[in-house]
C-alpha cells in the first residue's frame, strides 16, 4: 500500500474501486451514483482517494494510495513518471495498456458516433520504449522540460523513456542551450521530430 499525504488528507480519504480506464489514462470508478476519475490507478484497483466536484455526476480523485494493486502493476521506468503530463500508462503493462487502448477506441466509437463494433480491432503495436518520434519541449528560467500534468508549471528532463534515441540526444542538447546567455528569452516551447525508425 502506497501511503501519501498529510494526516488529516488520509482520514478525509474514500474509498473507490476502479472500473476501467478511460481516454487520457484516468481510472474510472463510482461513489454513490456519481462517476469518478482518478489519475495513475488500473482497472480493478481499490484505491483510498480525495474527491473534489468537477460538475455535476463527476467527481475527480487525487492522491490515490492503492490499498489493493492489480497483477498488471508495474514499477514505472522513468523517473518522471506522474510529474510530467507526457505518460499515462507506464505503471500498466504492455500488454495491459494495448488492451486498455482498443477498449478506449471501442468506448469512443460508442460514446461519441453511437458506433457498437463488436469486431476485431487490429492492435499495431511497436517497441515498449524509444517510440515517440515528436516531442514539444518547453523552457523557462534556462531549463527545457515538459509540462507537468494538469498544469503548465515545468518538469526539467535530461531525457526522455519513450522517445527515440535522436529525440533523447536532442533534449540534451537542448537543456545545455537553454542556460546559455544567448537563448533567445521569447522562445517559451519548440516541437522536434524526426523520421528515424
Amino acid at each position: 500500500m502506497v501511503k501519501t499525504g498529510t494526516q488529516s488528507e488520509r482520514s478525509s480519504r474514500v474509498d473507490v474501486e476502479i472500473e476501467r480506464l478511460v481516454y487520457g489514462g484516468e481510472g474510472l470508478g463510482r461513489l454513490n451514483g456519481q462517476v469518478v476519475l482518478v489519475p495513475f490507478v488500473l482497472p480493478g484497483e481499490h484505491a483510498a482517494i480525495i474527491t473534489q466536484q468537477a460538475n455535476a455526476g463527476l467527481l475527480r480523485g487525487s492522491n490515490p494510495d492503492i490499498l489493493r494493486a492489480a497483477a498488471e502493476r508495474v514499477v514505472p521506468r522513468c523517473e518522471y513518471f506522474a510529474r510530467c503530463g507526457g505518460c499515462h500508462y507506464q505503471h500498466a503493462s504492455y500488454d495491459l495498456q494495448l488492451r486498455a487502448k482498443e477498449a478506449i477506441a471501442r468506448e469512443t466509437l460508442q460514446r461519441l458516433g453511437g458506433i457498437t463494433y463488436n469486431r476485431e480491432i487490429g492492435i499495431v503495436s511497436g517497441p515498449e520504449w524509444n517510440y515517440r518520434n515528436r516531442i514539444q519541449l518547453h523552457f523557462q528560467n534556462g531549463v527545457a522540460g515538459y509540462h507537468k500534468s494538469g498544469s503548465h508549471e515545468l518538469c526539467s528532463i535530461t531525457h526522455c523513456e519513450i522517445s527515440s534515441p535522436r529525440l533523447n540526444d536532442v533534449i540534451v542538447k537542448l537543456q545545455e542551450a537553454a542556460k546559455q546567455p544567448q537563448w533567445p528569452e521569447f522562445l517559451n516551447s519548440l516541437e522536434v521530430f524526426t523520421n528515424e525508425e
